[in-house]
């Protein structure tokens, strides 16, 4: 092969990584959470190990991955409009739509219309009920039985400090580096899809009647397939 052939033969090749690369590139997201730190942070965690990994083929997913943090105190109905009104007023179009929110203390009717109205605009939800923590002790455990917000916190405190990482607390920066760390993610996926699952075939049809029950996993397994 002539040195003119391996040019041509060496620059096709590196054009072809190079749209590869392009195609591997994240979608554009915009994830609103309605908590003002526990789940944006959750998510920051993600984000921040995409751009890691990404970072070697000098791609900047920093704008391919977007989180806008509002903790706007709105109730879950006021938030999907929110949501709404700022997609209205982006210059740029978003190729995913997530809205991340807990059952908490809202009623079943607010809840599951709230759901309904998202969809309708074509958003995902990232639901959780009662509370993102749930999620996070799916890393550890699978939990199917009721129980009050705080003691999901409780349970994470047990685990956290038998790994010797102190209290848990809703403000880690680092939650997500922890929960990858120490937790199991995959066992998180299958157990959250299996909590729906037995809701389903109990005929549950309700979200505010799923308890407990969580949607976010369907985010997050979707990001994971960023990280390779």
């Amino acid at each position: 092969m002539g040195s003119d052939d391996l040019f041509k033969k060496r620059t096709r090749e590196k054009i072809k990584r190079k749209e590869n690369n392009r195609i591997m590139a994240p979608s554009r997201y915009l994830i609103v959470c309605e908590g003002e730190k526990t789940e944006p942070n959750y998510f920051e965690g993600i984000k921040k190990r995409i751009n890691r990994e990404y970072s070697g083929n000098k791609i900047s997913v920093a704008t391919k991955v977007e989180l806008n943090i509002h903790g706007t105190g709105r109730n879950t109905n006021d938030l999907v409009e929110f949501v709404k009104e700022m997609i209205n007023k982006s210059p740029l179009g978003y190729g995913h739509v997530w809205i991340i929110y807990d059952k908490d203390d809202f009623s079943d009717d607010q809840f599951n219309s709230s759901i309904e109205q998202a969809e309708s605009y074509g958003y995902n939800v990232g639901w959780s009920n009662e509370a993102i923590e749930l999620w996070f002790v799916l890393h550890f455990e699978y939990l199917n039985s009721g129980i009050k917000r705080g003691k999901y916190c409780d349970k994470l405190t047990e685990y956290f400090e038998s790994l010797g990482l102190g209290k848990y607390e809703k403000n880690r920066t680092d939650i997500f580096e922890v929960l990858g760390k120490y937790g199991e993610v995959q066992k998180a996926i299958g157990w959250a899809k299996k909590l729906i699952k037995v809701h389903d075939e109990a005929c549950v049809s309700s979200p505010a009647k799923m308890l407990p029950a969580t949607k976010v996993y369907k985010l997050v397994e979707e990001l994971l397939e960023y990280i390779k």
